[in-house]
């Protein structure tokens, strides 16, 4: 009679220990997975504008003035340094940024403008100045007629990279 009261309670310990994992696993064990661990951060709230302003008080009034911060001014494609060109065939049209500005600053673009703008590209250390993407929506004939005056212009298979996959 002395093995049962041992198997009970081995047998008792293995439920308690498999009713606490799955307690974790499911969420039934309170205060155990409950918040945010050693190695996660909370959020913090972001201000709404990049750059806010600033009060400032004159020391005679008092009375606080709000100061705007100046907006900077944007420059154009023409003006940037332009290393690698990237294009962006979009259905039938072309759109042109320089690889060091956002994805956002797409310009519409005609081949005269593309191939000028290829021309002052100084290119990266692979030696590419022009990048060329594709939408989903790009068509065959603007493809095939930008490869050809990139051609005609001068520029090396080399110095033109056809990325394969697709923009949205």
């Amino acid at each position: 009679m002395r093995k049962q009261p041992k198997r009970m309670m081995y047998a008792g310990g293995g439920v308690l220990i498999l009713g606490i994992i799955l307690g974790q696993f499911i969420g039934l064990t309170p205060g155990i997975n409950s918040g945010p661990g050693e190695g996660e951060e909370k959020a913090e709230p972001q201000a709404e504008e990049s750059s806010p302003s600033v009060m400032a008080s004159t020391e005679s009034d008092m009375i606080p003035v709000l100061i705007q911060p100046e907006p900077r001014e944007q420059k154009t494609l023409a003006e940037l340094p332009l290393q690698v060109l990237d294009i962006l065939i979009d259905d039938r049209s072309y759109k042109v940024k320089a690889d060091s500005q956002p994805r956002e600053k797409y310009q519409p673009a005609d081949i005269q403008t593309i191939l000028t703008l290829a021309g002052r590209a100084t290119g990266d250390e692979d030696g590419v100045k022009v990048r060329v993407y594709r939408t989903g929506s790009a068509r065959v004939v603007p493809e095939k007629t930008l490869k050809e005056e990139l051609t005609k212009s001068g520029l090396d298979a080399q110095q033109v990279e056809w990325k394969s996959h697709l923009i949205d």
